[in-house]
């Protein structure tokens, strides 16, 4: 027979969605921040090889955003 939890307080309530919403507004700067550098690598890469389309930077901002989006896939797993 499932035992009753006790009644969670005003208090654990308010800290545990602070919690949570900090946890999931850091995995939207994760996912941000992999975006942003993969347009700043990139258009470092493009400007170094003298491209005149922005090949690298489209190329490293999606393959930067594809890793961050299995990153945070795992993290969800675990939670």
């Amino acid at each position: 027979m499932p035992q009753q939890q006790p009644a969670k307080s005003p208090e654990e309530k308010k800290k545990r969605a602070i919690k949570s919403v900090a946890k999931y507004s850091g995995m939207a700067f994760q996912l941000f921040g992999a975006c942003l550098a993969g347009v700043f690598i990139g258009r470092w890469l493009d400007a170094r090889m003298h491209l005149d389309n922005p090949t690298w930077a489209v190329f490293l901002t999606i393959f930067f955003m594809l890793g961050s989006l299995y990153s945070l896939y795992r993290q969800l797993l675990r939670d």
